[in-house]
């Protein structure tokens, strides 16, 4: 899947778009928080909201790739790992 980035620094403030190149939809949109108190911890609070956008974007991808197997109720046999040696 391809995708197209748009970010930009507005007033100080960056936002990030990315968007589905296939189907033109919008995948993510992120802008920095209103709160212009500057302090340290909003700021880790921000990057941390912005890359689990992006985490969740990426599973998304991955997810829709995988294949699901049919699993039985059937359990399996369990091996100790000894065996009996002769002598």
């Amino acid at each position: 899947m391809s995708y197209r980035i748009e970010a930009c620094i507005e007033n100080g403030k960056p936002s990030l778009k990315i968007w589905n190149s296939s189907d033109q939809s919008l995948c993510l949109s992120w802008r920095y928080g209103e709160n212009n108190s500057g302090e340290t911890a909003q700021s880790q609070n921000e990057v941390h909201r912005l890359f689990r956008q992006l985490l969740l974007l990426t599973l998304k991808d991955d997810v829709s790739n995988v294949r699901v197997f049919q699993l039985s109720n059937e359990t399996l046999p369990i091996h100790s790992g000894t065996h009996s040696e002769g002598r």
